[in-house]
């Protein structure tokens, strides 16, 4: 699983947190800007913080007055993370670089091909800047390659 704050992967348990109104899992690092979300305890018998059908909630730790309960739904929500199938190359500047050679391109000349300044192409060579998906898709069709790859 990846921190949904700074996007690193999760080692061990992720921390719940409320955030701005939204509930994240997130990073040992990134709990600290959050408030965490703690389990409510099932209703007792004496009736004195029950909750409706004895439905256990998550809440703000510290933040709940009284006689308020909150219901969570059963279903996990969708991270952006799953969506994510293809994933930039690693060395994408040589990639593009070698690619342009290959077909005996200056920088201006594929600047000019893919209707971008040269000076984003050289920045994307020397992996400075990272390629907008639209840039991408122009450079992976004038000069035939894929700069993504496929992950699990």
């Amino acid at each position: 699983m990846q921190c949904e704050i700074c996007g690193s992967n999760i080692r061990g348990k992720a921390h719940r947190v409320i955030l701005e109104g939204t509930e994240l899992n997130v990073c040992d690092a990134c709990a600290k800007y959050g408030h965490e979300v703690k389990e409510v305890p099932k209703a007792t018998a004496t009736g004195i913080g029950r909750t409706p059908a004895g439905k256990v909630g998550k809440v703000p730790a510290g933040r709940v007055p009284a006689g308020i309960t909150f219901r969570t739904g059963s279903r996990r929500r969708p991270d952006m993370f799953d969506q994510m199938t293809d994933e930039l190359l690693s060395d994408y500047g040589f990639a593009i670089r070698r690619a342009r050679e290959a077909r005996g391109m200056s920088q201006e000349e594929l600047a000019l091909a893919i209707k971008e300044k040269a000076s984003l192409l050289k920045k994307l060579e020397r992996e400075d800047l990272r390629p907008e998906d639209s840039v991408r898709k122009k450079l992976e069709r004038v000069l035939g390659i894929s700069l993504t790859e496929t992950i699990e």
